[in-house]
């Protein structure tokens, strides 16, 4: 029998949740899916693309960021942001590299401020950034993390690179049962997986 996740929002999908830690000092997460149309550099875009990131959690597990969460996602905000994460008054957003170099990030930033009145509170607002590239693990280019689970940068870099790696988390365009089916490159005989692309169950 499969797993059923918490309903945490009407408004976001919970696609995985941990309920607490799995191991000691590393917190835990969940993985939720919202559409907006606007791409990862939050410009509006034509058609709605589909968007997944995760939330790691404190050990209190304080579900007051989801009501912040929407409201970002009301406001064009959410696109890009690849974590988030909240500890003692502390919000700390992890964007995309691309997001991060191609938004205003103190606008971000203060209009974010502004909605985590939405928890009930006013929560100080860190922004990060991350990079899966090729070797990204080892040299840490255009990552910065910003202690969003309090250990060491390695660790840190680590584990949010796993869970990247298991749920492709970005802004991804939407294949429908009317989208065209675009012929491989002459030579080519099987398709890449492209990580920010969701086919539907209902193309033949």
């Amino acid at each position: 029998m499969a797993e059923i996740t918490p309903a945490y929002s009407t408004l976001l999908q919970c696609l995985y949740d941990q309920a607490h830690p799995v191991v000691s000092h590393y917190g835990h997460y969940s993985v939720f899916r919202a559409i907006d149309s606007r791409d990862v550099t939050q410009k509006p875009t034509s058609i709605p693309r589909i968007h997944d990131f995760a939330v790691i959690w404190d050990d209190d597990h304080d579900s007051r960021i989801i009501p912040v969460i929407e409201e970002m996602l009301m406001a064009g905000l959410l696109p890009g942001v690849q974590f988030v994460g909240e500890h003692k008054g502390t919000l700390t957003i992890i964007l995309a590299a691309r997001t991060y170099w191609e938004i205003d990030l103190e606008a971000f930033k203060t209009k974010v401020a502004s909605l985590t009145q939405a928890a009930g509170d006013f929560w100080d607002v860190r922004v990060g950034m991350f990079d899966h590239s090729p070797n990204s693990l080892r040299t840490g280019h255009q990552c910065d993390f910003q202690e969003i689970i309090g250990l060491a940068e390695d660790a840190t870099h680590a584990y949010l690179l796993t869970i990247d790696g298991m749920w492709k988390l970005g802004t991804k365009e939407w294949r429908g049962v009317s989208t065209p089916t675009l012929p491989l490159p002459p030579g080519t005989f099987f398709s890449t997986p492209n990580r920010y692309v969701v086919a539907s169950s209902h193309r033949r």
